[in-house]
């Protein structure tokens, strides 16, 4: 494939991510499903569109810098595209990324719109010196040049500190290392290890994962279902539960979609039953192909909405899983676009809704009983706060620490844990342990 081609097809992709609200991964892969490429290919376009959505809002005070009139979405995007090429991608020469980006927008807006580009492009290969922005405070400065809009800032500022904050924010615009956990039922991890040689290292993380130096989806262990694509922070869930494996179970997970990790928890408790539900019929079917794939036989989904009673479940399981919808203020770095969504009153809005779900699914759980509580966030609002919320309502509900084991995480001075992205090469997160006890009078 040319590389026009290539880079049309990450226009395509950016257009539907920024002004159709798609999300990147989900977005590139369908992409990548609906056109022949090789690896070259597929990480060429990922760097595109990954660099030019963490790097939006300072590309887009530069587009301000040497353009005054509206410009049109479409075209925005070429430039954008454009320019983070110019700046952040050195491998290819700037007369042909300039030369490209006209055919693509003549391709896409026709010959006047062409011209338009190539003058802003060829104005900003001439002159361009960041040192030439204009800023009104330091802080404007940091959040347009890191490309983090004012409002996240602000809410890092409120819970962690501005150094914090501004370490959080750096780490936004880097990326996780390449993860993968091993599938118990087809291999076992150090059989993995030997096949995947020099590629692959044991995780300080979370012991069921390994390290990547390099990701191919192409890789015939991976078709083969010897491993799957998980974050550490996300296989730290099933780790968290640190109950005697070997016994029998009964588990539930409420919001299971996308399935990682009701998989890997049937899969490390083999001789538990898992009810895996999710609202979404077509989400319980990627859950089911997956289970297919893996092999994992402990385990069946339901269509069952979360926030939704439903009384046959009712004291009826030793371990449910509350994996609840969140910001994802933790998976910035690998989902870029999801800090251009984050609002004050959207994180109010779903803290509520976690702790919805949460409060429904205490009823499932037998005394003695595990409730966990996890999210792929770092806003304490939807983390510890929902939990000390619970606890004041629920005094048959205890908070037991979490001890991991062959990991460098540790938990808090509350027993849980909370993952930030600055600290570790993966996503941020956050992770409770509730045990139901005899309630006394």
């Amino acid at each position: 494939m040319t590389k026009i081609d290539a880079r049309k097809i990450a226009y395509k992709v950016l257009y539907d991510i920024i002004l159709e609200e798609g999300y990147s991964n989900i977005t590139l892969n369908k992409y990548f499903k609906q056109n022949s490429l090789d690896e070259q290919d597929r990480r060429f376009i990922s760097e595109i569109v990954y660099g030019t959505i963490k790097n939006k809002i300072y590309l887009e005070y530069i587009i301000k810098h040497y353009s005054k009139g509206r410009i049109k979405p479409k075209v925005k995007i070429i430039l954008l595209m454009g320019i983070y090429q110019l700046l952040f991608m050195d491998k290819t020469p700037n007369f042909a990324i300039i030369n490209e980006s006209v055919k693509l927008a003549k391709d896409v807006a026709g010959n006047i719109t062409g011209k338009f580009v190539n003058g802003i492009l060829r104005n900003i290969e001439r002159s361009f010196n960041k040192d030439n922005l204009k800023y009104r405070t330091s802080d404007e400065q940091f959040i347009i040049e890191k490309s983090c809009p004012k409002e996240l800032f602000d809410i890092l500022v409120k819970q962690y500190g501005k150094e914090k904050a501004k370490s959080i924010v750096l780490s936004f615009n880097t990326k996780s290392e390449n993860s993968i956990r091993y599938n118990p039922p087809k291999i076992s991890k150090d059989e993995l290890l030997k096949l995947l040689g020099d590629n692959a290292r044991k995780s300080y993380i979370c012991e069921d994962n390994l390290i990547l130096t390099k990701q191919n989806l192409d890789n015939e262990y991976f078709k083969k279902g010897y491993y799957i694509v998980q974050d550490e922070a996300s296989s730290l869930v099933a780790c968290s539960i640190t109950e005697d494996e070997k016994k029998n179970y009964k588990i539930l997970d409420t919001c299971a979609a996308p399935g990682g990790k009701s998989i890997h928890i049937a899969a490390k408790y083999f001789n538990s039953t898992l009810i895996s539900c999710d609202k979404y019929i077509h989400k319980l079917k990627l859950i089911d192909e997956n289970i297919k794939k893996l092999g994992v036989k402990n385990i069946i989904t339901l269509e069952q909405d979360a926030t939704v009673s439903n009384e046959n479940f009712e004291d009826n399981f030793d371990i449910v899983i509350c994996d609840v919808p969140c910001s994802g203020m933790g998976v910035i770095k690998n989902k870029p676009e999801i800090k251009y969504k984050i609002t004050d009153k959207y994180i109010e809005d779903i803290a509520k809704f976690q702790y919805k779900i949460l409060e429904i699914s205490k009823n499932y759980v037998k005394n003695d009983g595990i409730l966990m509580y996890s999210t792929c966030t770092i806003d304490k609002r939807e983390n510890i706060e929902n939990i000390k919320k619970f606890l004041m309502k629920n005094k048959n509900f205890k908070l037991e620490k979490i001890a991991l084991k062959n990991s460098i995480i540790k938990a808090t001075m509350y027993g849980v844990l909370e993952i930030l992205p600055d600290e570790y090469d993966c996503d941020g997160f956050f992770i409770a342990k509730l045990r139901k006890v005899e309630e006394k009078c």
